[in-house]
């Protein structure tokens, strides 16, 4: 993906029309994005929901993972989605947030290089009177939802880390040509450390709307067995088994065998 965001003005951009007909391939390389709390149950119908930790290192994100190795999404084939939901990180490309004002506000931005924008086709961002098109309200309130999603995953995510729920695991991986990889660095809530919670801090996380949104990110990684089908269907060389070991607690599963 570009990173030439600039926040968008009816003078400047007046002229500007986002196609919509590109398809996905800018995600290709793309294996884990960033999602929000409130998609949780869309992402986990698709993919696994993990966490990562940031460019930092100091602090853990919720992801979808897409992919069993690094920059290959197994959710994209060619230009097609092969998934039923586009995370939102995804899903706003051109658009992002970009701060105003000191950082006092958030301005809604595009991707001035990306293959999405263009003066000739696609959908206009401003009438001939310079006020929003339905289409920019809609990428504003996509954004405004977002922004929303941000806020609330990030205190979830603190919550999480607060009763220490996360586990770092490994996804071993075997090929029918003998190949071993492993996936590292990555983090899922650990049931048997949710079961030993007390009362109270149940009743918290139940509260918050939290407890749901944990079952969710606990269940989700029986989708690792679809990510390894789809691998399957368009690799010469199949994956024949995955295993996953929680790190702490030396428990290992099988997840799928083929």
């Amino acid at each position: 993906m570009t990173d030439n965001h600039v926040v968008i003005t009816p003078e400047t951009h007046k002229n500007i029309k986002v196609r919509r007909d590109t398809g996905y391939e800018f995600t290709a390389k793309t294996h884990v994005v960033p999602i929000v709390i409130n998609e949780f149950s869309d992402v986990a119908g698709n993919c696994p929901i993990v966490f990562v930790k940031d460019e930092t290192g100091d602090r853990l994100r919720v992801a979808a993972m897409m992919g069993l190795e690094a920059e290959k999404n197994l959710l994209v084939r060619d230009k097609d989605w092969m998934g039923t939901h586009i995370p939102m990180n995804l899903g706003r490309v051109p658009f992002s947030f970009k701060p105003l004002d000191d950082g006092k506000a958030l301005g809604t931005a595009i991707d001035m290089d990306s293959p999405m924008v263009s003066e000739t086709d696609g959908e206009p961002l401003f009438d001939e009177n310079g006020e929003s098109t339905d289409y920019m309200k809609n990428v504003n309130q996509f954004l405004a939802n977002l922004f929303q999603g941000e806020v609330s995953t990030q205190k979830f995510s603190a919550v999480v880390e607060k009763y220490n729920l996360l586990r770092e695991f490994k996804l071993q991986m075997a090929w029918e040509n003998g190949t071993r990889r492993e996936l590292v660095g990555l983090f899922t809530p650990a049931p048997q450390v949710l079961q030993q919670l007390s009362d109270e801090a149940i009743l918290e996380l139940h509260k918050e709307g939290f407890l749901a949104a944990i079952h969710i990110a606990i269940q989700s990684m029986t989708q690792v067995k679809r990510l390894v089908r789809l691998n399957n269907e368009i690799s010469e060389d199949r994956i024949t088994s995955v295993n996953m070991e929680l790190a702490e607690e030396g428990a290992t599963f099988v997840t799928d065998q083929s």
